[in-house]
């Protein structure tokens, strides 16, 4: 698990152009708190920022996209999230996310067993995906889980999807 955490971990990393990354000799949780303050700011928040940045991989937002047909639809999905990841690495153990939707239309996301990492991550892969799908919404972080606040679904273009990258080239 640690290999393939810490790889992309590292992607990210220079990606952020944080140039002294130990490079596979460090777990990620050091990694990343050496990083965050090499950039100055909280951990929580640079653990958000590698979650925006997993959804610019392809092949995971491929995996993404193709849990809904619109950011609600994807959102009503997420608690698949888990099994899904597991289809492609059994290396990384993802809490299991659950759903519940108030009355007021508003949607919270929590994490078995609180984990604030996971949380962030989450947060930062959310505000993605609802860029992604051309969505205007608040996502909200707190102890208690992510609480969405879709204002309006068709806000922007959504980016086009298809199934294959070799569906649209012909």
């Amino acid at each position: 698990m640690h290999d393939l955490v810490n790889r992309a971990i590292e992607k990210f990393l220079h990606a952020e152009s944080v140039h002294e990354v130990e490079a596979g000799l460090l777990p990620p949780g050091l990694m990343l708190r050496n990083a965050a303050q090499q950039l100055g700011k909280p951990v929580d928040e640079l653990v958000e920022d590698l979650g925006a940045w997993l959804v610019r991989q392809d092949e995971i937002w491929r995996l993404l996209r193709f849990c809904g047909s619109d950011f609600l639809d994807f959102l009503l999905r997420l608690d698949e999230l888990p099994e899904r990841i597991r289809l492609i690495t059994d290396d990384v153990e993802v809490p299991e996310i659950a759903l519940s939707r108030g009355a007021d239309g508003l949607v919270w996301v929590t994490i078995a067993a609180g984990s604030p990492v996971w949380t962030a991550l989450l947060s930062g892969l959310l505000r993605a995906m609802a860029d992604d799908y051309g969505t205007l919404c608040v996502i909200t972080r707190s102890k208690e889980g992510i609480c969405i606040d879709v204002s309006d679904l068709a806000f922007a273009e959504a980016r086009t999807f298809r199934l294959s990258a070799r569906a649209g080239q012909a």
